[in-house]
């Protein structure tokens, strides 16, 4: 794919689509450019899930003039102002100032195949996967063989390497077929229960959602955790279609949540 050293924001734009398409986009979601120049000659990027004031700050300093993440950098449409002190408007004009061009692909990389619900499932080992919804969020698949709440709970945190997770009230049974939602999945505890799942595994699970049916489990593993592998599937992506493209992977993203 990579004809000459010469390599444009957009064609970056156009290997990522070819994997995720940005046409696979919810419709609330703002996928795609959403900063500088897809016209830009760009010779360096840098892979984020977030891009926050700090990952552009990082960008400026490493050379950077693109940056790749996950979350769009604006995600609300329209934007109705950019004011300077707003850490969001600080953002934007920052990467502006600095010539750099900013691409996000989010809900077209959940839905991907191979995208970041396979990845879930796959860090679970689950076999026979299924699409979870009808809209393409999600896989629900069966363990390798039954585990109970606490070894499944164990399992989940070396698999995506936290120490901490939130549940509902752990089930007695043991636990042998499991649904993976990326991200902000709670609304898919319907559509698992419905697929015969006895455990949700997604992030951002408000109060009144851990009341669950009886015989059903969610687990939080957390929005952040849950799509960090977002950022490697990215660089896969890229380095596969431009082999010799400079790609570094951000040291300044971090989870917004703290733990004690």
């Amino acid at each position: 794919m990579q004809k000459t050293q010469k390599i444009k924001a957009s064609d970056i734009a156009e290997a990522i689509e070819g994997f995720a398409p940005l046409s696979t986009q919810a419709e609330w979601d703002n996928s795609g450019f959403t900063v500088g120049n897809p016209s830009a000659e760009v010779h360096k990027a840098l892979i984020a899930l977030n891009c926050s004031l700090e990952v552009v700050k990082e960008a400026v300093e490493k050379g950077c003039d693109m940056i790749i993440t996950h979350h769009p950098l604006i995600v609300h449409k329209p934007c109705l102002s950019i004011l300077e002190g707003d850490v969001r408007s600080d953002t934007i004009m920052l990467a502006i100032r600095s010539g750099i061009t900013v691409y996000s692909s989010h809900t077209p990389l959940d839905r991907a195949k191979g995208g970041l619900n396979d990845i879930m499932a796959a860090k679970m080992k689950l076999k026979d996967c299924i699409p979870l919804s009808d809209d393409g969020f999600g896989v629900v698949g069966n363990l390798s063989k039954p585990v109970s709440a606490a070894g499944l709970i164990a399992e989940v945190k070396k698999a995506f390497g936290v120490s901490n997770l939130r549940t509902s009230e752990p089930l007695k049974g043991k636990v042998t077929r499991v649904a993976v939602s990326s991200g902000g999945g709670q609304g898919s505890i319907p559509d698992a229960v419905a697929k015969g799942a006895q455990v949700l595994l997604t992030g951002d699970v408000t109060h009144h959602n851990f009341y669950c049916p009886s015989g059903f489990m969610v687990v939080d593993l957390g929005h952040h955790f849950s799509e960090l592998p977002a950022i490697g599937l990215l660089q896969s992506v890229v380095k596969k279609n431009f082999p010799k493209f400079a790609v570094l992977l951000s040291e300044a993203d971090k989870s917004p949540i703290f733990y004690f």
